[in-house]
């Protein structure tokens, strides 16, 4: 049995960068010996194993052969006699498919190395067309590697255009493209991700709007640049709605989405007299939830930023008023109250407040 650290891990190092996490290949080995030693094993299709003691991953050497249609559909021999070589030569792109064994030898059959240093995305072998999810891995690294000036070889860039063309992508689960353009989103220049893509059609086939909205660029090259929280950015930046089912954003940015496209317009052009304003923060339900005010402030201002204009007094305002709601508001006793004697005295309450801010930002 031999084990080599594979993949990132040997990437990154050459590169200068410390690893996130480490990855290993198991070659001459098989699943009962793992057991054995201690391993756990967490794989269903295809055994990958826990250490026993630092809990990262061991895969064993295999080879696949693709049977159906997308990502999963994949027949896997984890056989003793697999090699190292045979494993790597499955791998997306030459820059992963570097191994280095416990002497710190680097085994490199697909010339890698040479790779890193040019800066070049290759592919390792016909293997990458079978797998149409490495069209988005391969986007995905061009944003998180910009920094190193990387390109994609024209031979890789021809061959993610023949999947576009396959169709293979609409077999792709939203959940996995999710996480390639998440991953993109962490980087300093998540722009090159759909950069990436429009350079191999496919946003003349899934997402027009890369291409013909020029608008949507200059939105995600502009908040890039300013230190977002990447899910209140993503709900900025002007994406369709046939984008967002297509990537599959989760949950929690179609909330920050809706919530921007609803109340942002509503709240640029409020008037600012009391009772509106109450009317505003009642429809999205501030008092009982004034995150949602939070996160709306940060929205707007930086979508007028990025307009280059400024609501300087509005936004003291509404702050106040956050401040105001965020802590204990005091209605008097209201055990003896009926139902609607209750709402007009949290109503007037609610309206007092509002104007005395108001007086106090005019005065």
């Amino acid at each position: 049995m031999k084990i080599y650290l594979v993949g990132g891990a040997v990437r990154d190092k050459l590169l200068g960068v410390t690893p996130k996490e480490r990855d290993w290949v198991v070659v001459g080995s098989n699943q009962e010996e793992l057991l054995k030693l201690g391993y756990k094993q967490v794989g269903k299709q295809f055994p990958v194993f826990l250490h026993p003691k630092t809990s990262e991953e061991y895969a064993l050497a295999r080879v696949e052969r693709k049977i159906g249609k997308g990502h999963k559909a994949f027949e896997f021999n984890t056989n003793e006699k697999v090699s190292l070589e045979e494993d790597l030569k499955r791998r997306d792109l030459t820059i992963n498919a570097i191994a280095q064994d416990e002497k710190g030898k680097l085994i490199d059959p697909f010339n890698g190395i040479s790779d890193i240093e040019n800066r070049i995305f290759r592919h390792v072998s016909d293997a990458f067309l079978e797998d149409p999810l490495r069209v988005f891995r391969v986007a995905r690294f061009y944003a998180t590697l910009k920094e190193y000036e990387f390109k994609i070889h024209d031979s890789t860039v021809e061959t993610m255009k023949k999947i576009v063309e396959s169709g293979e992508i609409d077999f792709l689960s939203k959940e996995r493209l999710w996480g390639e353009l998440s991953e993109a989103f962490n980087s300093k220049n998540p722009w090159m991700f759909f950069q990436a893509l429009i350079d191999i059609n496919f946003s003349k086939f899934y997402c027009p709007e890369l291409t013909n909205d020029e608008n949507l660029k200059n939105k995600v090259l502009y908040f890039s640049k300013k230190g977002i929280d990447k899910n209140i950015f993503l709900s900025i930046c002007g994406f369709s709605v046939d984008l967002i089912e297509l990537f599959g954003f989760p949950k929690r940015i179609l909330d920050l989405y809706f919530l921007f496209n609803e109340f942002s317009p509503k709240f640029i052009i409020l008037d600012m007299n009391a009772r509106e304003i109450l009317n505003f923060l009642n429809e999205i339900d501030a008092f009982r939830r004034p995150e949602k005010l939070k996160t709306l402030m940060q929205q707007v201002e930086y979508f007028l930023e990025f307009h280059g204009k400024e609501e300087k007094e509005r936004f003291e305002i509404f702050r106040s008023i956050y401040e105001l709601i965020s802590g204990k508001i005091e209605y008097g006793d209201l055990k003896k109250l009926k139902v609607e004697e209750i709402k007009n005295r949290v109503e007037n309450t609610h309206l007092e407040l509002i104007k005395l801010i108001l007086n106090k930002k005019t005065n």
